[in-house]
């Protein structure tokens, strides 16, 4: 009788597995989720969740991205059950002989990889500050995350996420939430971009209050109108008048002696003649509002040559210019081809001559100079010039005009109650000489002799306070007030009744009190602030440049850390590709509890600045060591695997007497 071959210890180890995933329920469910076809399966939906995120991103902005893809809750249960899946996937080798050890090495490396992703997206962030050398050292990083704040009259206070940008609450879709422990109801029903400060100066009946004056000034060739409320204390007794000139109030002037002005532009009765002088027209033009171009000449009349900026079709980054002359003809170039070049608008030997002075691919304003955020044209404007005999313009309206010279340097108005009520004195001064001083009276209007600026007296108070408040700015936003407006959301309270208190609107990054009835709440709103426990401080902002040109080669941020709490002072220095740690040991690198800082955006126009991307991950350990555990695992696999015979690869068992018989 022939006795049967014992099988071999693989194929034991094979029908105990089989007979545990057959009678065990727990056994059945590690290999039902570790399976291979459903790896595949998560790994594809995974795949095309990633795809379809970049598409989104491309199309719309990150935010979009994030809300939909990577900070939905189903995108982390897909990353939850990937990792379930990797570790039931080692789990059904159980239990591991020497061949596993790449198989089971990998997966563990996958395992910390997800882990620490999960790790950093929970307990690190992404921020960013901006530091002035020139300013005191920040201690608050701002996210890019909104949020609302609440404070009710009963106490409870609280913060939760608030995403205008991709589901902006509306008149018809407000959103509504109820105030914990409270009968009151908050509705926010409106967002925009644009709330500008609506000051007015207004009489106050406290006899201690300051005295004060409400100047508005004028440039009618600009279509500009500019407020100014002075008091007579503290920071309100200063006006900067975009960086160009000075206003303040002081307690008095010397209202005995004027001084009659000098150097004031000629107005005459009349158009001027047009005997062939030569005028001068600037433009400021904007691609994505061609319609408000900011005009300014020195004639009595605009040309009546029209600019537009446009980009080309199918040609990333590449721009021209199209100049309409009066008769109607146009001419489109390049808009390499202007800069700094003069063309003939109707061809070689034109009087009428034009070009780009100036060119910013990302316009704004920045404390009243025009500056490029970046150098890409994610709103291009041009400052062209024109230039040719006045005899070539239409005919001059016959009103009053003003010669515009430039506007001059060290210019300041100081202005000062007059002895006779509803009337001031004013005095302007140029680089330390003064050279105008008179008074008055509220209605009067001030020829300043500063390019084709007025200012007219609107207010004049012996006692005034200053009423401040926002509005929503509903015409069209012009590049030049850009700077100013701000984003905000519209809300109010609402009572259990239905009955609703007085809508205000909520600048970002500011708190209002809503009432209704005695109930108050205190709402705040704007981007996610994280306090440090140390503080950050520009010493130096360097901008080497490629030799023998303009192109920046490198941006070096020289920073200094300060910690109170153990006055430990530390120096970094942040560049391209090179980072700068706090609290910078070796030790915290390894457990990544360290706060890296990368140079993020520059100001071209303001070397004083810098702004710095901050990264704080403490899950960075677990992907380094994920990352490594995964590379070593493949060698171990491919590299170190033992010798299979062809029955083992084939997938048959053989019994030692088997094959000893061979």
């Amino acid at each position: 009788m022939t006795a049967h071959p014992k099988p071999s210890a693989e194929a034991q180890r094979r029908a105990a597995i089989k007979h545990r995933r057959e009678t065990s329920v727990f056994w059945m469910s590690v290999h039902l989720l570790g399976s291979l076809n459903l790896a595949v399966l998560l790994l594809a939906i995974l795949a095309g969740a990633i795809a379809f995120a970049t598409v989104i991103e491309s199309k719309f902005d990150t935010a979009v991205a994030r809300y939909y893809i990577y900070d939905a809750a189903w995108f982390n249960f897909w990353l939850l059950a990937l990792g379930l899946n990797l570790l039931c996937a080692a789990l059904t080798r159980w239990p591991w002989q020497p061949k596993h050890v790449g198989f089971v090495v990998t997966h563990a490396g996958l395992i910390l990889m997800l882990t620490g992703a999960v790790v950093g997206r929970v307990f690190g962030f992404e921020a960013f500050v901006t530091l002035d050398k020139t300013k005191p050292p920040e201690n608050r990083l701002a996210m890019h995350d909104d949020v609302l704040t609440i404070e009710t009259s009963g106490g409870i206070r609280g913060q939760m996420p608030f995403n205008t940008e991709i589901r902006p609450p509306t008149e018809a879709r407000p959103f509504a939430l109820q105030l914990e422990n409270s009968n009151l109801k908050l509705v926010v029903d409106r967002v925009t971009e644009n709330l500008v400060p609506d000051d007015s100066l207004v009489e106050s009946g406290e006899t201690m209050a300051p005295p004060g004056v409400a100047l508005r000034f004028l440039n009618a060739g600009m279509g500009q109108d500019v407020p100014a409320n002075l008091m007579l204390a503290g920071d309100e007794a200063t006006f900067d008048f975009f960086g160009m000139a000075k206003v303040e109030m002081v307690e008095a002037l010397d209202e005995a002696h004027p001084v009659a002005p000098t150097g004031a532009p000629n107005v005459s009765a009349g158009g001027a003649a047009r005997d062939g002088t030569p005028f001068r027209e600037t433009q400021l033009v904007f691609a994505k509002i061609p319609q408000a171009p900011v005009v300014d000449t020195d004639s009595d009349v605009p040309s009546g040559y029209t600019v537009k900026l446009a980009a080309v079709a199918d040609q990333p980054g590449q721009l021209t210019v199209t100049v309409t002359g009066v008769n109607g003809t146009s001419r489109t170039w390049p808009l390499r081809d202007l800069q700094t070049n003069w063309r003939g608008l109707s061809g070689d030997g034109d009087p009428i001559l034009f070009r780009v002075a100036k060119y910013w691919p990302d316009f704004t304003m920045k404390d009243g100079v025009p500056t490029s955020l970046s150098d890409q044209p994610h709103n291009p404007a041009v400052l062209v010039q024109i230039t040719g005999p006045s005899k070539l313009l239409p005919p001059a309206a016959p009103k009053p005009a003003a010669a515009a010279p430039p506007m001059p340097k060290g210019l300041v108005m100081r202005v000062a109650l007059a002895k006779e009520p509803d009337r001031i004195v004013y005095e302007l001064e140029r680089e330390g000489k003064i050279e105008a001083r008179a008074t008055a009276a509220r209605g009067e209007t001030i020829t300043l002799g500063w390019s084709k600026w007025l200012a007219r007296v609107d207010e004049v108070f012996p006692h005034a306070e200053l009423h401040r408040e926002v509005k929503e700015f509903t015409g069209t936003v012009t590049p030049m007030m850009a700077s100013s407006l701000r984003p905000g959301i519209r809300a109010h309270l609402v009572a259990a009744d239905g009955s609703s208190g007085p809508e205000e609107w909520i600048p970002s990054g500011t708190s209002l009190d809503l009432f209704k009835g005695n109930d108050f709440a205190r709402i705040g709103y704007g981007e996610r602030v994280i306090p440090l426990t140390f503080s950050i401080a520009l010493e130096n902002f360097e901008v080497p440049r490629d030799e023998g040109t303009d192109t920046p080669a490198n941006y070096i941020s020289s920073l200094r850390f300060e910690e109170p709490s153990t006055g430990r002072v530390v120096r970094g220095v942040a560049s391209m590709n090179s980072p700068a740690m706090f609290p910078g040991d070796f030790w915290r690198s390894l457990l990544g509890w360290n706060y890296k800082f990368s140079q993020a955006n520059w100001n071209p126009q303001n070397l004083n600045e810098t702004t710095l991307q901050v990264l704080y991950d403490p899950g960075w350990p677990f992907k380094w060591v994920g990352s490594l555990g995964i590379c070593s695992g493949i060698a171990l696999m491919f590299y170190f695997m033992p010798k299979r015979s062809p029955d083992e690869r084939a997938g048959r068992d053989v019994s030692e007497q088997e094959k000893e018989a061979r």
